[in-house]
């Protein structure tokens, strides 16, 4: 693997509580979590290994037929290596709804 220091497959953050951070993005803090692109790269810095001056390209956003949840894809390329970072929205559905990282997967 080129890029060891980026974790890949699903995303379990410890003590990530979804329930506070929207209620905190509600009130107005961390307005970060209300954009897929800015949410892979707060998250991708802080736990996943990924770096500020990588490359974060928004792909796509869509609606989960089963679940409902809205979903969002972005592609990061980090040093020689690229990535998708798939999001969803776990507690509001649409613009006010914070997103949380799913799952990364190397391409």
């Amino acid at each position: 693997m080129p890029c060891p220091e980026v974790v890949t497959g699903h995303v379990a953050i410890p003590g990530e509580d979804f329930e506070r951070i929207q209620r905190s993005v509600d009130r107005g803090q961390n307005m970060w979590r209300l954009s897929p692109v800015r949410t892979a790269q707060e998250v991708g810095i802080v736990h996943l290994g990924l770096r500020m001056n990588d490359v974060y390209t928004f792909v796509e956003q869509y609606r989960d037929a089963d679940s409902g949840l809205m979903h969002a894809v972005v592609r990061v390329k980090h040093r020689n290596c690229t990535y998708l970072v798939n999001l969803y929205q776990p507690e509001k559905q649409g613009p006010s709804g914070i997103w949380v990282v799913e799952s990364v997967t190397e391409i």
